[in-house]
């Protein structure tokens, strides 16, 4: 079936939308034979702080999705911390884009990108072929998320409000994509729970991690499993800075 077409007029209003709340800023990102336009919320305003407390007030109305919030560390390469995580450009999200374009034959897989912030991994999948779902607990990451889809083309794109580290998806997802979740050791049991119940026998979990001393003995434990686990490199150039980052990229397959 035909996938539907998206108008010059749809993005201007979704556009429209956005600025009402937030002042935006886009980057162009490489994700092999596409470029991605990715759009944030600029940190800088205060709009931004605005909507971090309502998206707190709406964690709030739920206690469930509080748990586990503690003690999470901002990204060395995050350029205000005081703006919610899922506002910044990952280095490893980009990677992970790049990785699926120049590397990886993804048509007709069902991927699910956890934690997704922008979107920009789960959208680098989905320009090379996957049916792709974006998942995050802030309905203003998913707006954002939804928003990038829509201007690359990808209406077909869903994104779902769900917290990975209260909440559980039923069944195989297929593919599974973890773009720099190992920022907490305390991330690691879920990461090994979503590979346990949620990757599909015969697919590969994609995992980005860029260099976090935290992460170590997330890897130990790994080789310690029987899945099967390919490291491959990217290097990305920090978009703030003239620093660059060297991002390993995971394969992570589940025996048929």
């Amino acid at each position: 079936m035909r996938r539907k077409s998206i108008s010059a007029q749809e993005i201007e209003r979704l556009t429209a939308e956005l600025e009402v709340d937030y002042t935006l800023r886009s980057w162009e990102i490489d994700a092999g034979p596409k470029m991605l336009r990715i759009t944030a919320p600029d940190p800088t305003e205060s709009n931004l702080r605005t909507a971090t407390a309502r998206s707190t007030a709406h964690r709030m109305r739920s206690a469930e999705l509080l748990h586990g919030r503690d003690g999470l560390a901002p990204a060395p390469e995050a350029t205000d911390r005081n703006a919610p995580q899922w506002s910044e450009l990952w280095p490893s999200a980009r990677a992970m884009a790049a990785y699926f374009g120049h590397c990886v034959r993804m048509r007709s897989v069902d991927a699910v990108d956890v934690s997704c912030g922008l979107g920009t991994a789960g959208l680098g999948a989905a320009a090379k072929g996957a049916r792709v779902e974006l998942l995050h607990h802030d309905p203003e990451a998913l707006r954002f998320a939804k928003f990038n889809a829509m201007q690359n083309g990808f209406p077909h794109v869903t994104t779902r409000e769900f917290d990975w580290k209260t909440e559980r998806l039923p069944g195989n997802a297929g593919s599974l994509i973890f773009a720099d979740v190992l920022y907490a050791e305390a991330n690691f049991e879920h990461v090994f729970r979503m590979l346990s119940d949620n990757l599909s026998p015969g697919r590969t979990a994609f995992l980005a991690e860029p260099g976090r001393l935290v992460a170590t003995s997330f890897f130990e434990e790994l080789r310690k499993t029987d899945y099967r686990v390919r490291l491959d490199m990217e290097r990305v150039e920090d978009v703030h800075s003239s620093n660059y980052y060297l991002v390993s990229i995971l394969r992570i397959k589940k025996e048929d």
